[in-house]
């Protein structure tokens, strides 16, 4: 039994012009449609375009990711499906009661006071007051804000508001419960927090609707996704296969690293890319595989002695640069195997024989620094992703352990004495 469904959804904003027109401007326009009619013109739609014929469906009680890069529709989705905006055509058709985290803050209104809020989203839901005073503590327990909340919320800072929000959403029992990027403005705590109430909410037959770009907690959470782009559905089913197709799909674009705010350093990083130790480009590996990372450079100048640095992450990073969690760095910092001078175009290998990591997604991370590593000629910048993957083990919670378990993959046995 389907619990969310899309048939067929165009959603069209319009673009440029004012919000709200004149009596004599909508005259106008109207009689300017005649005109066209009246001629055979056909007017092309105007507007930008953000879902273009989108249709999937929801089981009850499924974990369900949509992915896909900035623009593809994702939040746009998740907004019609709370009621937040219409679709311009196509249906969307949800059962149950939808709690939803949109974006910081959403669910909450700024003038109340945090213990006002819980009231007032409660009753908006129509829940009983005796429910609410149920599982009031509880709500302000996961938040964490006892001591806020007799405070408005206009005087908390964006992590207390998406905290409450969350709570708030998470804890009055929704039939549907969606969640978009916000939780990235949380610390890396309240993230595992956020996606331990998730699981617990798809366990008990609520259903959850996850948009994100941290690709492992859509692993760990999801059983299902849909990957979105230009508006589109690409691809729908096991998120392994979703997010396959996604890396996929990100490894052959990777020439759009130039485009990366934050790629504009004395060095610029103009490809990135996985490989085998055979050279064949690769996105999925085996525990204890081997593994090439090539990168591609340009400069305006050449450079004496580049220090490279590359890391590997599981996207748990409490600073959310990718530093703070890297699992394995290899460094010419450390080893000093800097090449004396580069020209303004330049390439370098990284070659791993054997990498000890268990099956989740990865994130690849790089930078380049001067040759004393005293500033940096290339930010610390995510460049790359692969995915370890291997068969399920037998133990009751193997799918778990290896989704959020420690990440380092060693040879070991047990050993019983009685």
């Amino acid at each position: 039994m389907w619990a969310v469904r899309f048939e067929d959804v165009h959603k069209r904003f319009r673009k440029g012009g004012p919000a709200y027109t004149s009596v004599g401007a909508e005259l106008g326009n109207f009689g300017r449609r005649l005109l066209s009619r009246s001629r055979g013109e056909h007017r092309e739609p105007q507007g930008y375009l953000a879902l273009d014929g989108v249709t999937f469906e929801v089981e009850e009680g499924e974990s369900f990711a949509l992915i896909g890069s900035n623009g593809a529709g994702k939040s746009t989705a998740l907004r019609l499906l709370s009621r937040i905006s219409s679709p311009t055509s196509g249906r969307v058709r949800g059962r149950g009661r939808v709690g939803a985290l949109i974006e910081v803050g959403s669910g909450v209104h700024l003038e109340l006071t945090g213990r006002e809020n819980i009231w007032l989203y409660g009753s908006i839901l129509g829940i009983p007051r005796r429910e609410i005073r149920r599982r009031f503590d509880e709500i302000v327990d996961f938040a964490e804000l006892e001591h806020a909340m007799e405070t408005q919320v206009k005087y908390y800072s964006s992590g207390m508001q998406l905290r409450l929000g969350f709570s708030i959403a998470a804890h009055l029992e929704p039939e549907i419960f969606v969640v978009d990027e916000a939780l990235s403005v949380g610390d890396a705590m309240f993230q595992e927090r956020c996606v331990a109430r998730m699981n617990k909410l798809a366990r008990e037959g609520t259903t959850v609707i996850f948009v994100s770009h941290n690709l492992p907690a859509v692993e760990a959470l999801c059983q299902q996704g849909a990957m979105l782009a230009s508006g589109k559905v690409v691809t729908e089913g096991p998120i392994k296969e979703v997010l396959a197709k996604y890396l996929m799909w990100t490894q052959e674009r990777r020439i759009d690293l130039q485009a990366v705010e934050s790629n504009i350093g004395t060095v610029k990083i103009v490809n990135a890319g996985c490989y085998n130790l055979a050279g064949r480009a690769q996105h999925v590996f085996a525990p204890h595989d081997g593994i090439e990372v090539r990168l591609e450079f340009e400069s305006a100048r050449p450079i004496e002695r580049p220090m490279v640095s590359v890391g590997f992450s599981d996207g748990r990073s409490e600073s959310f640069d990718g530093r703070s969690d890297v699992l394995v760095e290899c460094s010419m910092l450390e080893d000093g195997d800097a090449p004396a001078r580069v020209g303004t175009q330049w390439q370098c290998r990284l070659r791993i024989e054997a990498l000890p990591l268990r099956p989740r997604l990865y994130q690849v991370w790089a930078d380049v620094q001067e040759e004393h590593g005293r500033g940096a000629l290339m930010e610390w910048m995510e460049v790359a992703a692969f995915r370890v993957d291997a068969p399920a083990r037998e133990g009751p919670q193997a799918l778990a352990a290896a989704a959020l378990g420690g990440p380092v993959d060693v040879p070991y046995r047990w050993e019983i004495l009685d």
